[in-house]
């Protein structure tokens, strides 16, 4: 008995292709880059673009990669890389956030009514509201900036300059399970839906210290989070959904890469992926407008970063993360951007590993 073959239906992606192969290419070259101009040590890294108004992945990549067609003649040599080829950071690296979690705090602080975007907080280079423990801000030791602190700032002023003072107190006045509520509704520390296997990511809080047997809480550990520190660690895709909630209004898609199934020949359409809702927040242009002004000025007033996006032909939004590995582990980059700022139709992430400063992601 024969059986006639039976020809296969055919799978669309939502890759935009010249996306894709920008953000491969432009990725080694920035790692490359970065090691050449500033004498880091960076290996690796990964970007993912998101369209948040759907969920749908635009591009994702991991470097280092290698070349599918030869998978089988190179896999020793790739396992046995200490780069790891094999490893996809895009959808399994966990990486410590930073400011880039700030972007978060602002909306959860104005949605919970903790502050408005005209609220002023103080600082003064060093967080003094604990006698025990009492962390700097960025501000205070940097060698580029006189003044040592930033003194009263509000909420769009404070992801301009990236103030610790400021989230400290915000994310003290709030508490960590209040700022647990809103990241858990963003999709930090859960799947977000892909398509592939992926990790889940850690959201640093009482929940996972109990779960894993670690040290207990401690009110030093919630504003040490409230920055994106702490044991908060999530995977470059999970923080482009994040950033993709927080800037179109509060509505948390699953990510996806499936668009269409059709039939042999492109002849047609036999399933189309639709947009699928996970949470939606609500959040109205006054908490949105202060975090796009704040990431508007951010790129404006950093002449590193303002200076990779001068060709781009629509205004960017953006906020640089510099993530502490503690020791002499030189820290990890990340960099996340929206365009056009205002009205946001691509979300980027971009983490390059041990390159020493989020602007160097950009």
């Amino acid at each position: 008995m024969e059986t006639e073959p039976v020809p296969g239906k055919d799978i669309y992606l939502t890759i935009d292709i010249d996306v894709q192969i920008a953000a491969e290419e432009g990725l080694k070259e920035n790692i490359d880059y970065v090691n050449k101009t500033y004498g880091a040590d960076s290996e690796s890294g990964a970007i993912v673009a998101v369209n948040p108004n759907d969920g749908s992945i635009i591009a994702i990549a991991s470097y280092p990669t290698f070349d599918l067609s030869t998978y089988n003649r190179d896999y020793s040599e790739l396992s046995k890389n200490p780069a790891n080829p094999l490893y996809n950071r895009a959808l399994d690296g966990l990486y410590t956030p930073g400011s880039v979690f700030k972007l978060g705090m602002v909306a959860a602080g104005i949605d919970s009514g903790t502050i408005t975007a005209q609220t002023q907080l103080n600082c003064d280079g060093i967080y003094t509201y604990y006698p025990d423990y009492q962390p700097k801000c960025w501000v205070y030791d940097s060698v580029s900036s006189p003044i040592h602190k930033h003194g009263m700032i509000n909420a769009t002023e404070a992801i301009k300059v990236s103030c610790n003072c400021f989230f400290y107190e915000l994310g003290r006045v709030m508490g960590i399970d209040l700022m647990n509520d809103y990241c858990k509704r963003y999709g930090l520390g859960s799947m977000t839906g892909i398509e592939l296997p992926e990790k889940r990511g850690i959201l640093a809080g009482p929940e996972y210290r109990e779960l894993n047997g670690l040290t207990a809480w401690m009110p030093g550990n919630t504003i040490s989070a409230a920055i994106g520190q702490s044991d908060n660690n999530f995977t470059p895709v999970q923080l482009s959904v994040y950033v993709s909630t927080v800037l179109n209004g509060g509505t948390r898609y699953s990510a996806h890469l499936l668009s269409q199934v059709r039939s042999y020949k492109n002849s047609e359409v036999i399933y189309t992926r639709e947009a699928e809702v996970l949470d939606n927040l609500e959040f109205g242009k006054e908490i949105t407008d202060p975090i796009m002004e704040g990431m508007r000025q951010m790129i404006e007033s950093s002449s590193s970063v303002s200076y990779y996006m001068r060709n781009i032909p629509v205004i960017v939004g953006g906020k640089s993360g510099t993530a502490e590995l503690g020791g002499n582990t030189r820290e990890n980059g990340l960099f996340v951007c929206a365009a056009p700022y205002n009205a946001p139709e691509i979300i980027v992430t971009s983490v390059v590993e041990h390159a020493g400063s989020g602007s160097y992601s950009a």
